[in-house]
């Protein structure tokens, strides 16, 4: 694995995880949990996916000459699901469950990383980096779906780190939590965090409290802002790390206690 960048704009840091081999922070996770498995010998793995999460498990069982089954929506991205090629892919409508009972019923390995401990071991790596790249990191924000990231991260962080998680405002499970101060949207431009399987949720909102940070809900306008920022400096990310960026603009206008050295977690490149 790969050390990704940090990279300073203004008084914020850009932590590039969308520089990760597959363009993913997917792939802290994935990469441990395909080894684990062929340090076990096994050749057959199931997921479902938005898409990131399978592209990156496509490449690590490439290598380890395993066969993947991929469930993914009907409404995949059209971009990431041109680029699950080589794997058996299957449209479901609820590709978490069919995944579920298919890797129960051919008794399979289910590479889901919120009921996986290996995968918040991978994440545990960004942590670390940050850490030797800036030892005065005073707050993070963290894209949030099922929250194994925000989780895997938080265990490597000193108490004085202040953890935010930002989600938007069509769907905030955690958020809402924390933030009442938003306007509800039908829908999202961001398309990795629709996860509705949480098992994860209240561990992560004890890591939150835990760091004395909070949550944000984001406007899509907001991340449409964030998004025209980091591409006039030459970033060219996902939607969900220019949600991020917008988690922290909003901490900012509310005055938030964010320290001099905040970082903006990108997770994945723009697909």
């Amino acid at each position: 694995m790969i050390i990704t960048p940090l990279l300073k704009i203004n008084n914020i840091y850009l932590k590039r995880e969308d520089q990760n081999p597959t363009g993913s922070a997917k792939d802290r996770a994935l990469s441990v949990q395909i080894r684990k498995l062929e340090e076990k010998g096994i050749k057959d793995a199931v997921i479902s996916s938005t898409g990131n999460a399978a592209i990156s498990a496509q490449y690590y069982c490439k290598q380890a000459k395993i066969k993947l089954t991929i469930f993914v929506s009907p409404q995949i991205n059209k971009e990431k699901c041109r680029l699950l090629s080589g794997s058996t892919l299957i449209f479901d409508p609820n590709p978490i469950k069919a995944a579920f009972q298919f890797a129960k019923k051919n008794n399979l390995p289910y590479l889901r990383q919120s009921t996986d401990p290996n995968a918040i071991l991978g994440y545990q790596q960004i942590g670390r980096e940050l850490l030797d790249q800036l030892p005065t990191l005073s707050s993070i924000f963290i894209p949030t779906a099922s929250g194994s990231t925000l989780l895997g991260i938080s265990q490597t962080l000193p108490s004085t780190v202040k953890i935010f998680a930002v989600q938007p405002a069509n769907y905030h499970p955690i958020a809402s939590y924390f933030d009442q101060n938003f306007t509800t949207e039908p829908d999202s431009i961001t398309d990795a965090l629709s996860v509705k399987l949480l098992p994860l949720k209240h561990q992560v909102i004890a890591a939150i409290n835990h760091s004395h940070g909070s949550a944000l809900i984001v406007q899509n306008q907001d991340t449409i802002t964030a998004q025209e920022f980091l591409q006039n400096h030459q970033i060219i990310t996902s939607n969900e790390g220019a949600l991020a960026l917008a988690g922290y603009n909003k901490a900012n206008l509310l005055q938030y206690d964010i320290g001099n050295s905040p970082v903006i977690l990108l997770t994945g490149a723009k697909r």
